[in-house]
């Protein structure tokens, strides 16, 4: 029969059919879409982990405060995690489907590349007071007199855990690397632990991270600042006098130190730095390899919009939190020589 002697029922049913199959397509379509964007959502969350290397007390309010800003800005399901320790962030990772993201420390960071065989990469790289890079520092009591490694031979140990970088590998391998062998040890559980247990006479030095003395604006904005190979204890410890240096000309220093004076105000001048051990890249946030590329995209503009406004500095920055000032693009390249002082190799690209 041709189309002009279709008659109106079958016109009816033709056009029926059509529209069944047009409604089809419509919804096969919007469950392809569906499927495609169903990660981020209540049913199927994103999980963005936190190292545990601070205040848990502050990491997890701070941590869901975050998630809740990338849930406004881009509509994602992000929940978050506060890993029990080191060990646990970094199983996280290597088990993950897809669906991770996080903030690892640099050692962590180069523990789950090398665990996964790549399956994690580095996308910004945390900025403190300025600086891209960190340190580790050895503190002791100043009453001590220790002036440099060789002091610490056959003396007592203090470290957070043995998965941290700053507080215990690379301490610990540029101790073999000058000869230091240490007499006995305490784990702390923590870098601030670490000071107080040293403040309270539990062992001799302990180890963690450190931060550079800071230079007020009017010497920063003429290029002026502590760099690398400069004296850890810049414009805070008269080495002269051997005491303090005058509150007027004093420094701001962030280091581990800092992290304790609310309780031990004095801690400035007690404790002091016998060496430091670096420079090691920041904190990164990073990526499992197969977290859907549009979406990274998303989490990345919204967590550097947040970052860059006073309410999230706020929390980004907080001392017993991960004290970020800034990020900014880092590669998986700038963790290598972590990677040599770790023992680990360096992967191909």
């Amino acid at each position: 029969m041709m189309a002009d002697q279709i008659s109106p029922r079958g016109w009816r049913m033709t056009n029926r059919v059509l529209r069944l199959l047009v409604l089809g397509l419509v919804v096969l379509t919007l469950g392809t879409v569906a499927f495609g964007q169903q990660l981020g959502t209540q049913a199927k969350p994103i999980y963005m982990l936190f190292p545990p290397s601070t205040n848990t007390a502050v990491i997890q309010p701070a941590a869901e405060a975050i998630c809740a800003y990338i849930f406004q800005e881009t509509g994602l399901y992000v929940v978050p995690r506060v890993a029990a320790d080191g060990a646990a962030l970094i199983e996280a990772f290597r088990t993950a489907e897809g669906d991770v993201l996080g903030i690892p420390t640099t050692t962590q960071y180069v523990q789950i590349t090398a665990q996964t065989n790549g399956g994690a990469y580095c996308v910004m790289g945390a900025i403190r007071s300025g600086y891209n890079y960190y340190y580790a520092s050895i503190y002791a009591l100043r009453e001590k007199g220790y002036t440099s490694v060789q002091d610490l031979n056959g003396k007592t140990w203090i470290y957070s855990e043995v998965s941290s970088g700053s507080g215990y590998k690379y301490p610990k391998a540029y101790f073999q690397s000058k000869g230091v062998v240490w007499g006995g040890v305490v784990e702390s559980g923590g870098h601030p632990a670490s000071m107080i247990a040293l403040l309270q006479g539990q062992g001799d030095f302990c180890t963690g991270y450190g931060s550079p003395p800071l230079s007020p604006d009017c010497l920063k904005s003429q290029g002026i600042r502590w760099e690398y190979g400069d004296d850890p204890d810049l414009m805070v410890w008269d080495r002269f006098n051997n005491q303090l240096v005058r509150e007027e000309l004093r420094w701001p220093c962030l280091d581990l130190r800092d992290a304790v004076r609310e309780s031990y105000p004095d801690v400035f001048e007690k404790v002091g730095i016998v060496d430091v051990v670096g420079p090691m890249p920041n904190d990164c946030l990073a990526f499992v390899k197969d977290f859907p590329v549009d979406l990274r995209d998303k989490i990345v503009t919204a967590l550097q919009k947040h970052i860059s406004t006073p309410e999230g500095l706020a929390i980004w920055n907080q001392k017993q939190f991960y004290q970020w000032s800034g990020m900014a693009p880092i590669t998986d390249a700038d963790y290598d020589l972590v990677r040599l002082a770790m023992g680990y190799p360096i992967p191909a690209r």
